[in-house]
This record gives C-alpha cells, structure tokens and sequence, in this order.
C-alpha cells in the first residue's frame, strides 16, 4: 500500500469517518493510524468510552519503522508493528 497525499497530517485535515491504515488499542487506549503527504502519517487516540479522536503526533513511517519523537517508544513500537502488518496483507492483497 502506498500512503497517498491527500490528507495532511494535522488536527484540521484527518479524516475520522474514512478508515484509517490501521487501529489498535494499547492498554486500553484507541490509537489510530491515518496517511498523510508523502512518508507523513497522522497518530491519532481516544479515551476508553469516547467517539471523539484527537491527533496525538505526526509520524514518520519509511516502510519498515515509524518514527514519532512526540510518543514513548514503547507506544511507538507496538503501532509500528500493527502498520508493517498491515502493509504487508496491503501488498498481499493487491498482488493477487
């Protein structure tokens, strides 16, 4: 998959009813992940019980590590893992 310019990483350009690249929940919290320009991806979160998203960081993803200097890393690593997952059956996908 490749992360389309469309959408700026920032609070007032994501997009939360399109579906993100990938979501997942950290203990107990809600990150997701949205594209952004060029290697850029929105990090957003959301409280446990609550609809309401909010962009956390702008990171940085190479294709194989996502950077977040904003975030712990062990956040970092745990969404990194999920959006190299979710990449990979992306490719899968659009070679079959």
């Amino acid at each position: 998959m490749t992360i389309t310019q469309d959408r700026a990483a920032s609070a007032g350009n994501v997009n939360f009813d399109e579906a993100p690249i990938v979501q997942a929940q950290i203990e107990g919290v809600d990150y997701r992940i949205d594209t952004g320009f060029g290697s850029a991806v929105a990090i957003s979160t959301r409280a446990p019980g609550s609809w309401l998203w909010t962009v956390l960081a702008d990171g940085k993803w190479d294709g194989l590590r996502l950077r977040a200097k904003s975030m712990d890393r062990p956040v970092v690593d745990v969404l990194e893992r999920a959006l190299g997952e979710a990449m990979r059956e992306q490719n899968a996908n659009d070679d079959a």
